[in-house]
């Protein structure tokens, strides 16, 4: 059975520094545990309910993130086709009528 960390005041806020949702790679949040006012719980708020209460380390996510950039760019360079140059100079009222809104 998965449970939300509890951790002690102290704690808690090197935890969160330190440690991002494994779900989505957002930030985690603390909340006072209303059984123990000495201890938090720590949960994601972006899943909410769909958390499974793992984290990883912050460098970890920071590491995905600079390797999808860099497929990013690798594919953009590579597939011009599919990465159009930016449109300018057209209000946001034309860009939506060209996409037929």
């Amino acid at each position: 059975m998965n449970t939300a960390p509890r951790l002690q005041e102290g704690l808690v806020d090197i935890f969160i520094s330190r440690r991002v949702c494994a779900r989505c790679y957002g930030e985690l949040a603390k909340e006072r545990d209303p059984e123990d006012r000495n201890f938090y719980t720590v949960h994601c708020p972006t899943c909410n309910g769909d958390w499974n209460y793992t984290t990883v380390s912050r460098s970890y996510a920071v590491k995905l993130g600079q390797k999808a950039m860099m497929e990013y760019y690798e594919a953009k360079a590579n597939l011009p086709d599919l990465f159009p140059p930016v449109r300018t100079g057209k209000t946001p009222e034309e860009l939506a009528k060209e996409l037929g809104f």
